[in-house]
């Protein structure tokens, strides 16, 4: 209770008594304090015995400030029923998504930048080039028992496009490991974190969401107008996860999970009276407990948000409660002290963004509940809504959804049933929720996506268009028709052996695939039936001609035998420079040396950079390669997994492990490096 404003301003009887009677009023609830609780403002009786809470959900309706139950009696609910349940053995463990960062557009100047999901909405890169400078983020390595530790390289290029190094930039933390990169003008946002990093699609319900926790995002700011001498900004944490994050212009966008941590919990309660005493502390817990922290330049941190300025499910009763706090945090580069946030407690394992709504999904019951949150001023909460069906396995979760004109599509797959069965649904907010104006299959299109037994392994939307591909002994891509929301149609489809697990849009109406080729020979002819595996043999690169949507054509394909590339998990690893219709595609790619059968099959990766080109423009447009960049390695990781290039002109940089190297576009081009 605040009495501030209630201090008399003039010394006079009637406010004296006033004041006498709001003193006795605060004895005498000081003197039932056994009995009641002051929590939010609002007099709530203490129970007597342990309270019978629901499990954590995901509600479907809307969000709200202010429901059936006040948001810190939901938060601290939900750290109550979170306990309890893993002190049962009760674990709700997180749906097992693809890891994914989104991805997908590409730079129209004069070397590539980071391949995103939506133009204009930037992610964040283990490198980062601006023409100029190359940035980038070396991982800890251990030598001889000697630990090198985390940091950004700054590597200047020079006049023969060799580089230079001028700078390190180590981290604060020493033992943290740097989570992606934003340049934007003469600012620098490197990401770091001392914990293990978990993106939004493997956030669920925690195992332990309450058990101790000191995790911060860390989030620092330079200055590189002058390479050379970088200088720091600012240093910012923030408590809790990074889920994701996202840049517009100077607008640097992070999503975080906290969950407040209670003093003097009895982790091992089982009894009656234990588990009262448990809820009884987490209920005197003050409310701004609850709340993450950020902290600038060193500071002691102030909370993200109060209490009652976060959002829960409208739904929610005095029974109900989540311990998770999703939050949305706006910070500007140019200017660190401007800093906006918004709360959600509610679940949340998915993220996609748009240049104008970010939306937060969640798998529960075999539904997708989606949460949309503006990107004005106050990152308001907008509307929730639902569709049949999950996300999946297979590609990037966040490519299964595309915002045009304030209509959201999504592709869904239902795998309650013997077969899954796959689901897009185009909705449009209506007040406080997203409501479903059209699906596919419908009445009017009852075809289903995908033949029987087949799972989605690609989803792309373009403007228009909507690209699935779907696989299971064969690849069928479909072409869908957008134009009218209120009516999706399938436009065509083409079956290949094979199939693509990441699409890239090209001009002109075609389409770039990447993914694995399958043995034709496992392909059984119509009408039979067999039970023999399909066997991969290799990463496959399709051109697609869509042109004409009712008839998909593939142009060709190159395949690489026993080999595969980061871009069918990560499309970051795609470097795209698109000149007026005429591309250049660089991906790393690992292949690996077999044995004679299957006794003396041995793992030798071996690493390279693939270059290929595709002219859309041309009369009869095809995929070409180039040449394959294989640079001599001695650094002694090995894996290609974080692969990285940059295309400048007619030069490429190849990055692996915290190595670079750099060669021309011309075949069997000389290569230089490391740097």
């Amino acid at each position: 209770m605040y009495l501030s404003k209630f201090l008399p301003k003039k010394n006079n009887f009637g406010d004296l008594l006033n004041l006498a009677i709001i003193a006795m009023v605060v004895f005498v609830l000081a003197a039932c304090s056994d009995d009641v609780k002051v929590i939010d403002e609002t007099v709530i009786e203490r129970p007597t015995e342990a309270p019978k809470l629901n499990t954590a959900t995901s509600f479907e309706g809307p969000l709200v400030k202010a429901g059936q139950v006040p948001v810190s009696r939901f938060i601290k609910n939900g750290i109550y029923s979170a306990a309890f349940d893993y002190a049962n053995g009760n674990r709700v463990e997180a749906p097992e998504y693809s890891v994914t960062q989104d991805s997908a557009s590409a730079a129209n100047g004069d070397f590539s930048t980071t391949n995103t999901q939506e133009s204009g909405v930037d992610e964040a890169d283990r490198i980062e080039y601006d023409g100029n400078i190359l940035y980038l983020a070396a991982y800890p390595q251990w030598y001889d028992e000697e630990i090198y530790q985390s940091k950004v390289r700054i590597l200047e290029r020079q006049n023969d496009f060799s580089l230079n190094s001028v700078a390190e930039l180590p981290l604060v933390d020493e033992a943290a490991n740097i989570e992606g990169m934003y340049q934007h003008s003469d600012r620098l946002a490197v990401l770091s974190t001392n914990f293990r990093f978990y993106t939004m699609d493997y956030i669920s319900f925690a195992p332990e969401p309450w058990l101790p926790s000191e995790q911060k995002l860390a989030l620092d700011i330079y200055d590189t107008s002058v390479p050379s001498s970088p200088s720091t900004v600012s240093n910012i944490k923030i408590d809790g996860t990074m889920l994701s994050s996202r840049r517009i212009d100077d607008e640097l966008y992070i999503v975080t999970s906290y969950t407040a941590y209670v003093e003097g919990l009895d982790a091992t309660a089982t009894t009656e009276e234990e588990l009262l005493e448990n809820y009884l502390t987490i209920l005197d817990t003050p409310d701004a407990e609850l709340m993450p922290k950020i902290y600038v330049n060193g500071d002691e941190g102030t909370p993200l948000n109060l209490p009652e300025d976060c959002v829960i499910p409208s739904q929610a009763t005095e029974k109900d409660g989540y311990a998770k706090l999703i939050t949305v945090s706006r910070i500007n580069l140019s200017d660190p002290n401007d800093i906006q946030s918004s709360c959600i407690s509610s679940v949340a394992n998915m993220l996609y963004m748009s240049e104008a709504n970010l939306y937060l999904g969640s798998t529960v019951d075999n539904q997708t509940v989606l949460h949309k949150v503006s990107l004005d001023t106050n990152l308001t909460y907008q509307a929730t809504g639902k569709v049949e069906g999950i996300i999946g396995w297979n590609g990037a979760p966040n490519l299964r959804l595309s915002e045009q004109n304030e209509f959201l599509r999504i592709v869904t797959t239902d795998y309650s049933k013997d077969e899954p069965e796959h689901k897009l649904s185009v909705l449009n907010q209506q007040g406080n929720e997203l409501s479903a104006v059209a699906t596919l299959p419908n009445e009017a299109s009852p075809e289903p996506i995908g033949k029987p037994g087949e799972d989605i392994f690609a989803v792309r939307f373009l403007g228009d268009r909507g690209y699935i591909v779907t696989f299971e002994r064969i690849d069928p891509l479909y072409v869908i028709d957008l134009a009218n929301p209120n009516n999706p149609q399938v436009l065509g489809a083409l079956e290949i052996p094979g199939f693509s697990s990441y699409l890239h849009p090209l001009d002109n109406g075609y389409l770039l695939g990447v993914g694995q080729q399958v043995s034709v020979t496992d392909i059984p002819e119509n009408g039979e039936v067999t039970i023999q595996p399909v066997s991969e043999e290799g990463m496959k690169i399709s051109l697609f001609d869509v042109t004409d949507p009712s008839n998909p054509l593939e142009v060709n394909s190159i395949v690489k035998t026993s080999a595969y590339t980061p871009v069918e998990y990560d499309y970051r690893a795609l470097s795209v420079l698109n000149t007026e219709g005429s591309y250049q595609f660089a991906l790393p790619v690992e292949s690996w040396n077999q044995g004679r059968d299957e006794l003396t099959r041995i793992w030798a990766p071996t690493n390279s950079l693939l270059l290929l080109e595709v002219d859309t423009t041309a009369t009869t447009p095809e995929l070409i390669q180039r040449s394959v960049v294989s640079p001599k390695m001695s650094d002694s990781y090995s894996s290609g997994w974080d692969d990285r290039s940059v295309i400048h002109g007619d030069n490429v940089y190849y990055i692996h492990g915290n190595q670079v190297w750099q060669t021309t576009w011309a075949e069997d081009a000389a290569i230089f490096g490391p740097f």
